[in-house]
């Protein structure tokens, strides 16, 4: 079944122009290739592609200069140089920031229907927090691949800051710092936003917390069901002498 791609096209004055919210009828279909390759079969599952890659792109740019940083910051003599390491700091923080964008008003809302943001009205600032409803059908790989990087990105961060800190590379821990600011900023405004997030969040502190009571349960159980066993194996013996 071919699928048609909405484009939308805005003038200098604001009107959208409607022969562009319909592909050219001149314009012969080309059949889809996502199927040739792996990566173009686990996307054929997503109704935005492009919007799951720009998901992670800027995150993986980030962690790529970020880890191989030192290479790039050295001079000829194999030396770090000041001005490289300003320059790979200068295009991490750009890179987080794009991340952060992106993630905030465009992946936020085509993948899972929310979004997060502030209005500032005189010395007031306030957070609105908006969904989409239930009205709206939600891909579960978008979904999956939405949350699942949203929450794993602040965890790599995190272990890249202790790795920082035991190893006192403290001058990159600048980029660290920045991108673990911005990564929770997103994931404390998008859990805010998602309902189904917080109810998930606390079936499982409610399922953990009963496991846990059952397991102490079952402790105090096998504990009491031990101790009056060895109590009956332990109890007085008459001993008879000839």
């Amino acid at each position: 079944m071919a699928t048609h791609d909405l484009h939308f096209t805005v003038s200098q004055n604001g009107v959208e122009d409607p022969s562009s919210l319909h592909d050219s009828p001149t314009m012969p279909e080309s059949p889809s290739n996502n199927g040739g390759s792996p990566w173009g079969q686990t996307l054929s599952k997503s109704s935005h592609p492009m919007v799951c890659i720009f998901h992670v792109l800027f995150k993986g740019l980030a962690l790529f200069f970020y880890i191989f940083g030192g290479i790039f910051a050295r001079d000829g003599k194999g030396h770090t140089s000041g001005a490289n390491f300003i320059t790979v700091t200068v295009v991490c923080i750009l890179l987080l920031a794009a991340d952060f964008w992106v993630v905030k008003n465009i992946t936020g809302r085509l993948l899972v229907g929310l979004r997060w943001w502030n209005k500032v009205e005189g010395d007031t600032t306030t957070w609105i927090f908006e969904s989409a409803g239930d009205n709206r059908p939600i891909n579960k790989f978008d979904s999956s691949v939405f949350w699942t990087v949203l929450y794993a990105t602040p965890l790599v961060w995190s272990s890249l800051l202790v790795i920082g800190i035991l190893k006192f590379n403290l001058g990159w821990l600048i980029i660290v710092v920045m991108a673990l600011a911005l990564s929770f900023a997103n994931v404390y405004g998008y859990y805010k936003c998602s309902n189904d997030q917080k109810a998930k969040f606390q079936q499982m502190m409610a399922q953990g917390a009963q496991a846990g009571a059952m397991t102490m349960i079952k402790s105090n159980m096998l504990g009491w069901l031990t101790g009056t066993s060895s109590t009956q194996s332990t109890g007085p013996t008459q001993s008879t002498y000839v």
